[in-house]
């Protein structure tokens, strides 16, 4: 491309019956003007084209790096939702364990309580049995003695009622009777 300041030092040779070198340099200085214009423009678009280049650059390396932010932060937000599953997941497990391991803990307490509560009402009814059976033989033993006691208390009885009946008690109640007082009867 021509720049003006070539346009401006050209020379034309001259020739016979050539062109009038008034008209010729007065076109060529109109158009080194509109050249100039023309090339100072093409310069300026130039250099904004290098700068909207350079911007435009510099914007695809931020697009870039937002698509790469993007892509992290969504990876990050699938792993933490992931890792964020994951402990949930290990906390309800372990939390379903330590139900479990208490309610065995609770079962095992229980059972023993239980077991415990057996061998002492085992122990109490044995005791109670032990008590029932000694009043049960002291029972038989006075109902024994009781039957004995009436047996002899009957014996007395008879051989006292035999001993009124007899008739030859006569001088022994008479000698006895002068000496002592009279006994009253029995009611």
């Amino acid at each position: 491309m021509l720049t003006p300041l070539e346009i401006q030092k050209k020379v034309f040779r001259r020739v016979f019956r050539g062109y009038c070198e008034e008209e010729v340099d007065s076109f060529l200085d109109k158009i080194n003007q509109d050249y100039e214009i023309l090339y100072r423009e093409t310069q300026e678009l130039k250099e904004k084209l290098v700068q909207s280049d350079r911007s435009m650059d510099r914007y695809r390396d931020i697009e870039e790096v937002l698509k790469n932010t993007m892509v992290m932060a969504q990876k990050n937000a699938d792993e933490l939702r992931q890792n964020t599953e994951k402990e949930t997941r290990l906390i309800m497990d372990r939390a379903r364990i330590e139900a479990d391991e208490l309610a065995r803990e609770a079962e095992q307490e229980a059972a023993a309580i239980i077991n415990e509560a057996e061998q002492r009402a085992s122990v109490m009814v044995s005791e109670a049995e032990k008590k029932v059976s000694l009043i049960l033989e002291e029972y038989h033993r006075f109902k024994r003695e009781a039957q004995v006691f009436r047996m002899r208390l009957r014996s007395f009885l008879d051989a006292q009622v035999k001993l009124l009946d007899c008739e030859d008690y006569g001088p022994l109640v008479e000698n006895d009777y002068e000496e002592e007082e009279p006994l009253s009867e029995p009611a």
